[in-house]
């Protein structure tokens, strides 16, 4: 058996810039601090150590803080003011054949397959990063109303990681395959979730995720993604669909049924420049008026490995009935109007 070796990583991102925009969601235009345009803002530990026999021992810390004023930032259907390690704090083994085991606050397995094949990767706005969050985690409709609950499922934190989860994931050759649970402790709700991803010039992705009331086996809400991707020299196109089910938090009356299709296409323009044009187009089949249209372009120009400069234009389309539930800008939009949205900044990894 081989001497254990261990090692630990400190990491994170720095990103910040201006949002401006003719129409924010209370109707009037706004020019505003901008926190996260293509990342999130975050800082960590990573580490390894190394057991023998292909075994390794794994932990990970992560934390998101806003930049602007240096405040942690809390997941929106949690409440407080943030947690030291909101995004992160797990511990498992991994082994090359065998796949990884993790257990603790973690990244949903379905989120990161679905990010496979979004058309701009879920970037931290304008992306499908937030079709899946307003979908899956945050949000319930209330039966009879346009009013959005948040949803009392608190180990779901914005569909995107998972407190007190167990997960198990492996790769075989092009196929990843990932799997996770949160234990429902009575008064939290358990969530499952699933994804599967196959990588090539061809890539394809498939993710589930469902979340149920605390206290009971009641499903609250389901979300589903298929899509798939085709690179060709500097050029990457992207295709993804999504459906997410919500029911009444109270009477589990289903409220929204919301479609989004996603397409886009990555052009690598040089080895530091990368140009992403995508469209999305939201619509909730139990609400007609319902639907958002958005189209973005966006630049990023990275200056070094850990310092790019991006350049972030959309134009949304909202009907009267456009709610949360079916944009991919973090704020929203106003209804029944169109918002063009102008975003720049600066992101550094360390």
């Amino acid at each position: 058996m081989a001497a254990a070796q261990s090692s630990v990583t400190v990491y994170g991102n720095l990103d910040v810039g201006v949002l401006t925009q003719n129409h924010a969601p209370a109707g009037t235009a706004s020019t505003t601090m901008a926190n996260g345009g293509i990342s999130p803002s975050i800082w960590g530990f990573r580490g390894t150590e190394d057991l023998g026999d292909g075994l390794k021992a794994n932990f990970n810390l992560e934390g998101h803080f806003a930049p602007d004023t240096g405040a942690l930032v809390s997941g929106a259907n949690l409440g407080g003011t943030g947690t030291l390690f909101r995004r992160q704090a797990n511990v498992g083994l991994s082994s090359a054949s065998l796949g990884a085991v993790t257990v603790g606050n973690q990244y949903s397995p379905a989120i990161l397959a679905f990010a496979a094949t979004d058309p701009r990767g879920l970037r931290e706005n304008f992306s499908g990063l937030y079709s899946w969050a307003y979908n899956s985690g945050i949000f319930n409709k209330v039966a009879g109303t346009s009013q959005l609950a948040t949803t009392p499922n608190t180990n779901n934190d914005v569909g995107v990681f998972l407190q007190n989860a167990i997960s198990y994931s492996n790769t075989i050759g092009p196929v990843g395959v990932a799997a996770g649970y949160s234990l429902s402790e009575r008064t939290r709700g358990a969530v499952y979730s699933l994804g599967v991803t196959y990588s090539g010039p061809v890539s394809l992705s498939a993710a589930y995720q469902s979340n149920d009331k605390p206290n009971t086996s009641d499903r609250l809400s389901s979300i589903y993604t298929v899509g798939a991707g085709y690179t060709m020299g500097a050029f990457t196109a992207k295709l993804n669909y999504l459906r997410g089910v919500n029911k009444d938090t109270t009477t589990l009356v289903e409220t929204s049924r919301v479609d989004v299709f996603g397409l886009g296409v990555d052009w690598k323009m040089a080895a530091n420049n990368t140009v992403i044009a995508a469209a999305y187009f939201g619509k909730d089949k139990d609400n007609s008026a319902d639907n958002t249209k958005t189209l973005v372009l966006s630049d990023e120009y990275a200056l070094s490995k850990r310092t790019t400069l991006y350049g972030q234009l959309a134009y949304a389309r909202a009907d009267a009935g456009a709610s949360m539930l079916t944009t991919v800008v973090a704020s929203g939009n106003a209804a029944n109007t169109n918002t063009t949205l102008l975003n720049f900044g600066i992101k550094h990894a360390f």
